[in-house]
């Protein structure tokens, strides 16, 4: 329990997509396996500092890539934070129903934190306040949605550049409609046509761990190897210094892994990088940009 809760507070500390992490990534953080990490949260010792976001036990547990863990003190901050709604989203939705009604998204969630998530989401409809990944119609019942469940390809147009998925292996993505970018020689931007605009390296990486991210589940975990790869054309230099940009306007974070719940491939850890002794080998999209 004591190694628990040190991961959730350097977790913490972290901030943004770090924490609270999922049942899932504590169990990566700390080294064990998802059944002894279950098994430590559910001890009397556990149950008065720590708050699983769905309940476990039961004949139907819960998905451990949908479950939060959080310190129970956060309780309030992590019901209205943008990461506790993009997770309930992504669990609710279907490839057929990617529109959620509002009362849908907190089904699951233990009874304390979905009453203050409920409070929270009627705050945000009221406030007009969501995160840019987010979109939602209003009316009798507001439909919550991802933005990029809501693009359709113009009939017809020609597909874009094959993007790597999170195993290495390239994977067709939807079409573009006319005048899409395609990536460039020139490393950090790239052009669709005679005097088109450049498309900044911050666009086409935040592209590419949309598309990656999706295909990982929405996880909001990608691995800097699977980044470099989708952006092949960018030497590794200036990636490292585009992305180290990006971490100081606090639009993403990195993070490493212990390799040992998850044995990292050779190509994975030689596309980390190295700070302070630890090598970051993930990516996070931070939700407090």
């Amino acid at each position: 329990m004591p190694r628990l809760l040190g991961v959730l507070e350097s977790q913490k500390q972290l901030g943004g997509a770090s924490y609270p992490p999922t049942l899932e990534r504590l169990a990566e953080l700390t080294g064990d396996t998802l059944a002894v990490t279950s098994k430590a949260l559910t001890t009397r010792e556990a149950k008065g500092r720590v708050l699983l976001s769905r309940a476990a036990g039961g004949k139907k547990k819960p998905a451990p890539g949908a479950t939060l863990v959080l310190l129970a003190e956060d309780l309030e901050a992590i019901a209205q934070s943008d990461r506790l709604l993009e997770v309930q989203l992504q669990s609710a939705r279907t490839a057929d129903a990617p529109a959620v009604d509002v009362a849908q998204l907190p089904k699951g969630l233990v009874t304390p934190l979905g009453r203050a998530f409920k409070a929270a989401l009627a705050q945000r409809i009221t406030e007009r306040r969501l995160p840019r990944t987010i979109g939602a119609l209003l009316g009798k019942k507001p439909l919550f949605f991802f933005l990029a469940d809501a693009v359709l390809p113009a009939a017809g147009a020609p597909a874009r550049p094959a993007a790597i998925a999170t195993d290495g292996a390239a994977r067709p993505t939807a079409a573009d409609g006319p005048g899409s970018s395609a990536p460039s020689s020139t490393g950090g931007s790239a052009q669709s046509g005679p005097g088109a605009p450049a498309v900044s390296f911050a666009d086409r990486f935040d592209a590419a761990f949309s598309s990656l991210d999706r295909a990982s589940g929405r996880l909001n975990y990608v691995t800097l190897h699977a980044l470099r790869a989708a952006l092949p054309d960018i030497p590794r230099a200036t990636f490292d210094e585009e992305l180290g940009a990006l971490r100081r306007q606090r639009r993403y974070s990195l993070d490493p892994s212990d390799g040992r719940h998850h044995q990292m491939a050779e190509a994975e850890r030689e596309a980390g990088i190295m700070e302070a002794g630890n090598l970051f080998v993930y990516v996070a999209r931070r939700d407090d940009a």
